[in-house]
């Protein structure tokens, strides 16, 4: 869901809270089965990282806008089970539906500030190099979101650290989408650090599919040529990017011309990417 109000509206002052984000009764109740699930699951425990909600939305009038800590097992247990019902072990009755989290009983959908959910922000850049190639990567199958499916350059969520010393929302943000740029591109040694970005946020969205997760999308300038980049994929990324997919500037010209990403023959766009290409070519 999106809104082009809201889009030219996103430069606002930011306010991180020190209270985290607690879980409804009913979904704290559901969590420790949702914790034992993912466990049980294929592939590494997921980590209770730390990282940033939004508390309200975004009025396309502008003002304040308020952010809080929330921790990754928490939206496990709230906003990624969307359109999931929790059954008593003797299947009688509901236990926690997250439904009417979600929607009104009209189908309108509940306001940030009265779902209860976490509303965990997810921030997503496709970058460019100077020299015209567009960076993406395919999804690892071990991701949550979007897997074996093409992604943008860096894709992830918002954390505290990024907000810590950002008077304005759009600065916080595109400091997260160049940590996640940088983290699943492996352009983390100190040479590759030193090589300055510029990063501009171009849109807003709520990704029903995700729980109604709030995501800002965005394109980042490398101001390096393709040949000057280290792209490696990092120990810590294994699991979550699959390899990485430099697209060749006669293509990147293609997209920018409106052409459909499938026409490159380079795999499925995940929606996330299919944002940032709409955005960046509406632009």
């Amino acid at each position: 869901m999106t809104s082009p109000s809201v889009d030219r509206s996103l430069d606002r002052p930011v306010v991180l809270a020190e209270q985290p984000y607690v879980l409804p009764p009913d979904l704290a109740a559901i969590k420790p089965e949702v914790l034992a699930l993912d466990r049980s699951g294929p592939g590494a425990p997921s980590f209770n990282g730390l990282n940033a909600g939004l508390s309200e939305d975004l009025d396309p009038d502008g003002g304040k806008i308020r952010l809080q800590p929330v921790h990754y097992f928490d939206t496990m247990a709230s906003t990624y089970l969307a359109g999931e019902q929790w059954r008593t072990g003797t299947l009688a009755g509901v236990s926690a539906d997250i439904t009417h989290h979600l929607f009104t009983a009209d189908g309108r959908l509940v306001p940030l500030s009265k779902n209860d959910l976490s509303n965990q922000i997810g921030v997503s850049t496709v970058a460019l190099t100077s020299d015209g190639w567009m960076l993406l990567l395919h999804q690892g199958m071990g991701s949550r979101s979007s897997p074996g499916l093409v992604a943008p350059s860096g894709s992830g969520s918002l954390e505290p650290k990024d907000i810590i010393g950002k008077t304005r929302l759009p600065e916080a943000v595109s400091t997260g989408m160049e940590r996640e740029l940088r983290e699943e591109l492996g352009l983390l040694t100190p040479a590759m650090r030193k090589i300055p970005m510029e990063t501009t946020v171009l849109g807003f969205a709520r990704w029903l599919e995700k729980g109604g997760k709030p995501e800002f999308y965005g394109t980042t300038r490398i101001n390096a040529a393709m040949s000057d980049l280290d792209l490696r994929i990092h120990e810590s990324e294994l699991e979550y990017v699959g390899q990485h997919e430099p697209i060749p500037p006669r293509d990147v010209a293609r997209l920018l011309a409106g052409d459909p990403f499938s026409t490159l023959g380079r795999g499925a766009l995940s929606v996330p990417l299919e944002m940032c290409l709409g955005l960046i070519v509406s632009r």
